[in-house]
């Protein structure tokens, strides 16, 4: 089973943010923030014990560092409460999780399950994570692409097709075409 909290902050930590590892209401948990967003992280063993706990976890938090917070300024507008669970969800707890995520009141939140390895944390954070650039392709030789994908048509109708030739004639060639 990963460490979802050690995940969390080496991954935060590649994206620029600042992470530390604190203490609410007994549990360890995250801090992060960046130039723009802050937030904690809370990881549970079972959906049932996040759905459980959450809230009370999340008073905590906001309560013990109420001070830092109100220094924030505007970035504390952008508070973010991301509560992870290691095993998965039946639907119904996912139902549930999902409603964490829609109650905007205090911080924006983020609960998911299922968190098995670092592809599934990375997925979570995802929304506090920076885009990703595009991959870069390498170049394609299009016209030996058609060549090789047009093999059941005429090569006088690709020849033409590939030509400058007037729309018309390759029309033309095309119906020459048995």
């Amino acid at each position: 089973m990963i460490d979802v909290l050690a995940a969390s902050a080496r991954l935060l930590t590649q994206a620029n943010f600042s992470a530390q590892q604190v203490l609410v209401a007994g549990r360890a948990a995250l801090l992060f923030e960046d130039a723009t967003v802050l937030g904690f992280l809370i990881a549970y063993d079972t959906p049932s014990q996040l759905l459980e706990l959450w809230a009370r976890d999340a008073d905590t938090a906001v309560a013990t560092y109420q001070f830092g917070l109100r220094r924030a300024g505007q970035k504390a507008w952008n508070t973010y409460l991301v509560l992870l669970a290691s095993t998965a969800a039946d639907y119904v707890h996912s139902i549930r999780l999902s409603a964490i995520e829609e109650d905007l009141t205090g911080t924006r939140k983020i609960a998911r399950a299922s968190i098995a390895d670092i592809a599934d944390v990375r997925a979570a954070l995802l929304p506090l994570l920076p885009l990703q650039s595009a991959p870069v392709l390498e170049p394609v030789d299009v016209v030996s692409e058609i060549r090789q994908r047009a093999t059941e048509l005429p090569a006088r109708a690709v020849d033409a097709f590939l030509s400058t030739a007037n729309d018309a004639i390759v029309i033309q060639v095309l119906e020459e075409q048995p």
